[in-house]
């Protein structure tokens, strides 16, 4: 009753994100703003359209649809654990780390609840992190259980899951790449397992269920606004970054467009942003942590205070700066578009901007010019990788998790190794291989916060305890 009962004492939690998942925004992915619109239409059909809290009551529904979801997952994690180790152990064992996957599961919540800042838990929020963090650990599970037990039911149930998750979610792609992950460490660089028609099937599976992504997201488009068309707002988090390291002799770069119809004067479009950037501070040589220049490093200089910054600028570039500044260029270049194909062009807008500037960026780290860029990137991941098992605060943390990690990686050893039980070392790589693909994906795209980065953090210590508890069975 822990997510039930709290659901029912807290309410609907009402998030910036909220109203762009209730308005079904062209800029998010299908699946969500369907379970509120239909949420909706069933409270109305009902007569139960009324307020209830100071939100829809159907917000409310939502929420408490929302805590069983992650009961069940919960209870089916915690479950499959006790089966599993009761037919290879003891009772007493399945007991112990059935119920202590279980716990670790609750445990990210009630730090988020009792602890964090922001004192709710995700499955109260009206934001897509209700639906997807219970069926990250699910689909985790899956592919678990595809390794041990290669079925085509099994293979499908994987399938079918990373398609939901991710038109819930485009984060959660990275769901995707650890199914790809696992096939190919298991399947086809380990000898011992190697089987290249398993590595082949999965590919291709992955390969469909990343079509069938865009085309779930382009159809219900199409069905909503008449357009086959994906969600926008792909490019902003990554323009975001650039902007942040970007230099003011960059606009030479779009001066090739200003004579094209597409994109007419985008070089002034881009110095305007730019020019805003530096007049706010936003960009990384008002950082503290980037005294050296191009010279600093995550080894040499302050960098928790530098991505600190940029996290604050992060937003302050995106929505204050980039949004309105397109959307003005849009409107005085294009008048003639309708609304719809005004939020179209300035997402290809924004993608140009971005795809410009990135191209510069990974050019010069090959040619050892793109310092800062370089900076930024390998900070980001690296505190991705720190928040994803404790956090930034206080700073002692940063070295513990380290130590985490290397105990974490000496104990799958261990379990693998010396103990040779599969079935932990499965379990760990799954833990380790999403968090490092999660760690590198949105710490390269985006800023890396919390919610971005606790999906894993249940699974990754219960796989942990599993390694330290392992034996031969």
């Amino acid at each position: 009753m822990f997510f039930v009962g709290l659901a029912i004492f807290d309410g609907a939690v009402w998030c910036v994100d909220s109203p762009s998942y209730t308005s079904m925004d062209l800029s998010r992915e299908p699946v969500y703003p369907l379970f509120l619109a239909l949420l909706r239409f069933l409270f109305q059909k009902a007569g139960a359209d009324v307020m209830f809290r100071e939100l829809p009551a159907y917000l409310f529904g939502a929420v408490i649809l929302q805590s069983f979801l992650w009961v069940y997952v919960t209870v089916r994690l915690g479950t499959y654990v006790y089966s599993v180790v009761e037919r290879r152990c003891t009772e007493n064992k399945a007991l112990f780390l059935g119920s202590a996957a279980v716990l670790l599961q609750i445990a990210v919540p009630v730090l988020n609840r009792f602890v964090a800042n922001r004192g709710s838990m995700y499955s109260e929020c009206i934001m897509t992190e209700s639906l997807a963090m219970p069926l990250f650990v699910l689909i985790c599970l899956r592919i678990y259980i595809l390794i041990e037990d290669y079925t085509a039911k099994n293979l499908a149930l994987v399938f079918l899951l990373g398609v939901l998750i991710a038109s819930i979610r485009k984060q959660m792609l990275i769901t995707i790449l650890l199914w790809e992950a696992m096939a190919f460490l298991l399947w086809l660089l380990a000898p011992r397992t190697r089987d290249i028609k398993k590595f082949l099937v999965t590919t291709l599976m992955v390969a469909l269920s990343i079509v069938s992504v865009s085309v779930i997201d382009r159809t219900y488009n199409y069905a909503l606004r008449g357009q086959f068309v994906m969600h926008t707002g792909n490019s902003k988090g990554g323009l975001d970054t650039v902007l942040y390291t970007a230099k003011a002799e960059d606009s030479r770069l779009y001066e090739r467009y200003d004579d094209s119809e597409e994109y007419p004067q985008l070089s002034t479009l881009y110095t305007q942003i730019y020019d805003e950037c530096v007049s706010r501070q936003l960009t990384i040589d008002f950082a503290p942590g980037y005294e050296l220049g191009d010279k600093s490093t995550v080894l040499n200089s302050d960098w928790l205070s530098m991505a600190t910054h940029y996290a604050y600028s992060y937003d302050v570039i995106g929505f204050e700066l980039v949004m309105p500044m397109c959307d003005k260029y849009v409107a005085e270049k294009f008048p003639e578009l309708d609304e719809l194909s005004a939020h179209l062009k300035e997402d290809q807008v924004e993608k140009v901007l971005l795809n410009e500037l990135m191209k510069k960026n990974i050019a010069g780290v090959f040619k050892g010019e793109s310092k800062a860029f370089l900076y930024v990137l390998s900070a980001n991941i690296l505190e991705a990788f720190v928040i994803s098992v404790a956090n930034v605060s206080p700073r002692i943390l940063v070295r513990i998790s380290l130590y985490i990690y290397i105990a974490f990686l000496a104990l799958m050893i261990w379990a693998g190794a010396v103990r040779k039980n599969m079935a932990c070392l499965n379990a760990a790589l799954i833990a380790i291989c999403v968090t490092a693909i999660n760690s590198v994906i949105t710490g390269s795209l985006i800023f890396p916060q919390p919610r971005y980065m606790c999906y894993g953090m249940g699974l990754f210590y219960f796989s942990m305890l599993c390694c330290m508890t392992s034996k031969k069975c």
